[in-house]
């Protein structure tokens, strides 16, 4: 297997189950009986935790303090991990003994220029799904959001919104890549996502949720695979992030206003873009084994 980025071996969530272990330091707790789970609310990147109601029980504390004795430790742990420095996230214990982790704007930015900036490939190898094994139908939307991505990429470097890394390709073989802006405007001058749109904001989630999931291909066992080896678990997954790919191409706008008005959000919408073609084009080609097109 090739070097596969850091983002995609691990995800936040991988990051914040190391960072928990760390801090509990007990040979007793393996990895994968911490809970982590993110929180339903798709406008921010949050994950929760409730290993501190129990570990209340084998240390003899009130979870409250356990999870105060977590939280200081994680903050001193973290020091040492880039995309969750200490400026990046925050950690908040809750009354009811519940750790909150958040990522803040700019760590969601670095996350996502990550993810369009670095090409997430495995090494050619037999594959262990047949693409026949994939009903026609049921992919077809997933390729038809990859073409569409890629038509939308190519039609802004023609316009000069953007400048692609190569822009007359034609396959999707090699990694897609924004050389102009780079890095792409995420953030407005206050260190704030530009991108607020209810649509926006639901896509930055499910690309979260999405290298979450994919991380638990590469996780060496440190957690319980989120999917397993099967071609409907990744089609599902696909088509998730396919179908929120479309409502935020249905409501947010690039070109017209948008382009003239406020160039940089057209930009931050366009690295959006790019980044749904990435983890689409991971699943299709190197998952499925199925072509991902430029265009249909």
């Amino acid at each position: 297997m090739q070097e596969v980025g850091a983002i995609l071996v691990l995800g936040v969530k991988g990051i914040l189950l190391k960072l928990l272990e760390a801090a509990i330091a007990s040979p007793s707790i393996a990895l994968e009986e911490i809970p982590l789970q993110r929180t339903k609310d798709f406008r921010r990147v949050q994950y929760i935790s409730a290993i501190a109601l129990k570990l209340a029980h084998l240390w003899q504390q009130p979870a409250i303090e356990v999870a105060t004795q977590l939280a200081a430790k994680c903050q001193k742990e973290n020091e040492n991990i880039g995309f969750l420095s200490k400026e990046n996230f925050t950690i908040e214990v809750l009354p009811s003994g519940m750790i909150l982790f958040e990522l803040t704007d700019v760590s969601v930015a670095a996350w996502l220029q990550y993810l369009t900036d670095t090409p997430q490939t495995l090494e050619k190898r037999e594959s262990q799904i047949k693409s026949a094994s994939v009903e026609s139908d049921r992919i077809f939307p997933v390729q038809y959001s990859h073409a569409r991505c890629c038509s939308l990429l190519r039609l802004a470097d023609r316009d000069r919104i953007i400048e692609l890394v190569e822009r007359d390709r034609q396959t999707s073989l090699a990694p897609w890549q924004i050389i102009n802006p780079n890095p792409i405007p995420w953030l407005n001058s206050n260190n704030r996502l530009r991108l607020i749109h209810p649509a926006e904001l639901n896509l930055i989630s499910q690309l979260f949720t999405t290298l979450d999931t994919l991380a638990s291909l590469f996780n060496g066992g440190f957690e319980k695979p989120l999917i397993t080896n099967k071609s409907t678990d990744w089609l599902k997954l696909a088509n998730t992030l396919s179908d929120t790919f479309q409502t935020f191409y249905s409501q947010c706008r690039i070109w017209g206003e948008v382009k003239t008005e406020t160039p940089k959000l057209a930009q931050a919408r366009l690295g959006l873009i790019l980044a749904t073609q990435t983890l689409l084009q991971f699943i299709l080609q190197e998952l499925l084994g199925i072509i991902a097109p430029l265009e249909l």
